[in-house]
C-alpha cells in the first residue's frame, strides 16, 4: 500500500493526505494534554476513510520529564470499548485477528512517536480509538483524547447507455464500477427482469495503481420489460453498492377491444349485442412511442385520437347495425388493427317448467315413484339447459338432457329446492321448484321415562323398550315418535281403550300406577300415504307380592345354606367311623 507523506499543519501538527484519491479526512489539529501529569498527546479528532482504501495517521505523545521511556517500552492502539488491540510497536501476537497487517503503528514510540497506518478499511473499523504506553515500570493510557474513525462507502456504479431500447433488438450494456485499490476489486452481479443473453467481467488499471470493474451484459429486450428496473450491484468485501435504471423500450402498438357489459377481448371476433342496448366498443393500445388510434366502418372515419385508446359508441343498437368495425393503431414501429363484427341477439327468457307455470312452483313426490321435470327457455342462440340442486356447488350439475331432469325411483334425499338454468354467451336465466317427497310414516320409536317432561331435558335417561316394568304407584311416562311427510297424527291405544293423542311427538302419561294399566299399549301414527304401528308391553308389580318374593328368596337361601352344612358334617363323621 503506498501513502502520500504526511505535510504539517498550523501549529505543528500533521494533516492527513488521501490514498489513491480515496481520501480520510481529519479535523483540524487539537493538543491534548494533561499539564500538571506532563502526558500530553497530539492527534486528530476525527478521520473518515473510504472502503478499502488506506490512511496514515500522524501522532505524537509526551510523557512527564520525571518518568523517561526505556528502550522496551510498548506502543499500543486499542479500539474503545473493547479489549482488542489493533496495532501494537512488539510483540505482534497480541494484535487482533481482524486488524492484523492492516493497522501497524509506524512511529518510533521511544522517541514520542505513535503515528500508525491503515491500510484496506473495512465496516468494522469504524469507532473509536485510544493509545496506550506499557513500559516496565510505568504503564499510562492517553484515554481521555480518543481517535474517531469513519469508514465511508464507496460511490455508485455507471450504467451506460442510457438511452431509448428497441423491442426485439440486441443491445450492450455496461455497468462500471468506481476506481478501487488493488486487492479490493469489486464483483458485479445484475438484477432485474430482463433476460441476460451474455455476460463479460473485466478489469482495467490505471497507472495509479487503481482497479476498474466492468460488466458488460447482452440483452434482447421486450415489451414487458419496458418501465422495468436494471440493478447493477458491486460488493467490496462484503459491503455492497448498487445503481438502477428504468428502462424504456419502444416497441409497435399492441392492441385489446373490449365489449362493455361482455368480460374478455374481442379483435376479430364477433360479438351479439342486445337490440336497443348501447354498447361500447373500446379500443385500448400499448405501444411506445404513443400511436395514433382510429375507429372505422368501411372506408368510413368514425373515431380518431392519438394516445392509449378510443372508444366508439354504438347506441340504441338495430339490426342494421350488424357491420364490422375496424381499429387501427399506428407508431414509427409499426402498425396493428383489430376487428369486431357485431350481430344483435338477447340474453335467454326466465324458462319456464312444464306444469309449472305459477311462481313459487311446489311438485309434491310419493317415496318409490319417478320423477320428471321439463324445463325450456326462449333465446337467441338456443340456450344450454341444465338442473342444479340449490345448496350444492352448482359447478356440478344434475344429469339432464334438452332440459329434462329425470328421477326414476324417488328417495327422500331428491327432495328440496332445484334450479333450472338457461345458458348462453349473453346471459342467463333461472327458475326454481321445489320438490317435497312425501312418504308413510316409518321408524317408529317409543321411549320410556319415570319422570314427567324429561322428554325435553337434554340430559334426561330415556330408554327405547318393547317392555317396561312399574312398581305400583310410580308414574309411567311414554313417548312415541313416528317420522313422516306429511307429520302423521299419532295416537295411543290399549284394547278395549282408545288414547289419542294427535301429535307428532305423543306422550303417554301415567301417574300412581294400578294393576289396572298394566297390559298392551299400541302406537299408532297415521298420515295421507300410509300408516304403521308399534307395542309396547307395560308390566305394573305389586308392592306386596314383591315384599313376600324378597323374603321367600332370603329364607330359601338360609335353609339351602343349613341343608348344604348338614350333609358337610354328616359326610365327615362316616369317614372318620370307617377309619
Amino acid at each position: 500500500m503506498r501513502h502520500i507523506q504526511p505535510q504539517i499543519c498550523q501549529h505543528g501538527f500533521v494533516v492527513l493526505f488521501f490514498l489513491l484519491s480515496l481520501s480520510g479526512k481529519g479535523a483540524d489539529c487539537q493538543i491534548w494534554e494533561q499539564w500538571n501529569s506532563g502526558y500530553t498527546i497530539k492527534i486528530q479528532q476525527s478521520v473518515a476513510v473510504q472502503l478499502c482504501a488506506g490512511v496514515h495517521i500522524p501522532c505524537t505523545f509526551t510523557v512527564p520529564a520525571s518518568r523517561p521511556l526505556s528502550t522496551r517500552v510498548t506502543g499500543i492502539w486499542r479500539k474503545t470499548g473493547t479489549r482488542d488491540i489493533v496495532a501494537a510497536s512488539t510483540e505482534a501476537s497480541m494484535v487482533s485477528e481482524g486488524t492484523k497487517d492492516r493497522f501497524t503503528l509506524t512511529g518510533k514510540v521511544q522517541e514520542g512517536d505513535c503515528s500508525f497506518s491503515i491500510s484496506d478499511a473495512q465496516p468494522p473499523d469504524q469507532g473509536e480509538y485510544e493509545f496506550r504506553i506499557e513500559d516496565v515500570f510505568h504503564k499510562y493510557s492517553y484515554s481521555w483524547n480518543r481517535l474517531s474513525l469513519s469508514v465511508t462507502d464507496l460511490p455508485e456504479p455507471t450504467i451506460s447507455p442510457v438511452g431509448e431500447l428497441i423491442a426485439g433488438k440486441p443491445i450492450t450494456l455496461t455497468c462500471t464500477a468506481h476506481p478501487a485499490p488493488q486487492g479490493c476489486k469489486g464483483i458485479i452481479t445484475w438484477g432485474g427482469r430482463i433476460n441476460i443473453e451474455n455476460i463479460y467481467n473485466y478489469e482495467r488499471e490505471d497507472q495509479a495503481g487503481k482497479v476498474t470493474s466492468i460488466s458488460d451484459i447482452t440483452v434482447t429486450p421486450s415489451q414487458r420489460e419496458h418501465n422495468s428496473p436494471l440493478t447493477c450491484t458491486v460488493t467490496y468485501s462484503g459491503v455492497s453498492t448498487n445503481s438502477s435504471i428504468t428502462l424504456d423500450v419502444q416497441f409497435p402498438p399492441e392492441m385489446k377491444i373490449t365489449v362493455s357489459g361482455y368480460n374478455g377481448t374481442y379483435e376479430n371476433k364477433s360479438v351479439t349485442v342486445i337490440e336497443g342496448d348501447t354498447k361500447l366498443l373500446r379500443c385500448e393500445v400499448n405501444s411506445n412511442p404513443v400511436a395514433e388510434i382510429s375507429w372505422g366502418r368501411g372506408d368510413e372515419i368514425l373515431s380518431e385520437t392519438s394516445g392509449q385508446g378510443v372508444t366508439l359508441a354504438l347506441e340504441n343498437v338495430s339490426v342494421a347495425d350488424t357491420v364490422t368495425y375496424t381499429c387501427l393503431a399506428r407508431n414509427t414501429h409499426g402498425s396493428v388493427s383489430g376487428t369486431v363484427s357485431v350481430t344483435v341477439a338477447y340474453a335467454p327468457r326466465r324458462p319456464t317448467i312444464s306444469n309449472c307455470t305459477s311462481k313459487g312452483c311446489r311438485v309434491e313426490a310419493i317415496e318409490g315413484t319417478s320423477l320428471s321435470l321439463l324445463c325450456s327457455a326462449e333465446s337467441n342462440p338456443p340456450a344450454n339447459l341444465s338442473w342444479a340442486k340449490m345448496g350444492q356447488n352448482s359447478t356440478d350439475p344434475l344429469n339432464s338432457s334438452s332440459g329434462r331432469f329425470d328421477v326414476s325411483h324417488v328417495t327422500t334425499d331428491n327432495g328440496g329446492d332445484y334450479m333450472c338454468r338457461a345458458r348462453n354467451k349473453h346471459g342467463n336465466s333461472t327458475v326454481s321448484v321445489t320438490v317435497v317427497i312425501i312418504y308413510a310414516p316409518r321408524r317408529l320409536t317409543i321411549n320410556y321415562c319415570t319422570i314427567n317432561d324429561c322428554f325435553e331435558e337434554k340430559n334426561s335417561s330415556v330408554e327405547v323398550l318393547k317392555s317396561v316394568e312399574v312398581l305400583e304407584g310410580n308414574s309411567l311416562y311414554l313417548q312415541c315418535d313416528a317420522d313422516s311427510n306429511p307429520p302423521a297424527n299419532v295416537s295411543w291405544i290399549k284394547p278395549l281403550q282408545n288414547i289419542t293423542q294427535p301429535l307428532l311427538s305423543a306422550q303417554l302419561n301415567v301417574t300412581n300406577a294400578t294393576s289396572q294399566n298394566g297390559g298392551n299399549y299400541m302406537c299408532w301414527a297415521t298420515n295421507r300415504v300410509g300408516n304403521e304401528s308399534k307395542s309396547i308391553t307395560v308390566v305394573i308389580k305389586s308392592l306386596t307380592n314383591d315384599k313376600i318374593h324378597r323374603e321367600g328368596l332370603m329364607f330359601g337361601g338360609i335353609f339351602l345354606l343349613l341343608l348344604a352344612a348338614i350333609v358337610i358334617v354328616t359326610v365327615l363323621v362316616m369317614r372318620y367311623k370307617k377309619k
